[in-house]
């Protein structure tokens, strides 16, 4: 398997860290502002998830193209 974009892998493991750390403090505060705190954070590990898996995208399509000629 080839190496992982670094975007990506920020992406997955902010996405997995940020959301048992939501989970967890739920369940112990129930605020709010909490709430509102880490729906900000969401879609900032959801851009790196982008930006890794576009750039995997672009980086395979060549391999790809030679395959099929």
């Amino acid at each position: 398997m080839k190496n992982l974009n670094a975007f990506f892998v920020i992406g997955t493991v902010g996405m997995i860290v940020t959301a048992i750390l939501h989970m967890m403090l739920t369940v112990v505060i129930s605020d709010a502002s909490l709430q509102f705190a880490f729906f900000v954070i969401y879609p900032t590990f959801i851009t790196f998830l982008v930006i890794g898996t576009r750039q995997m995208v672009r980086e395979q399509k060549p391999a790809i193209e030679n395959e099929q000629v």
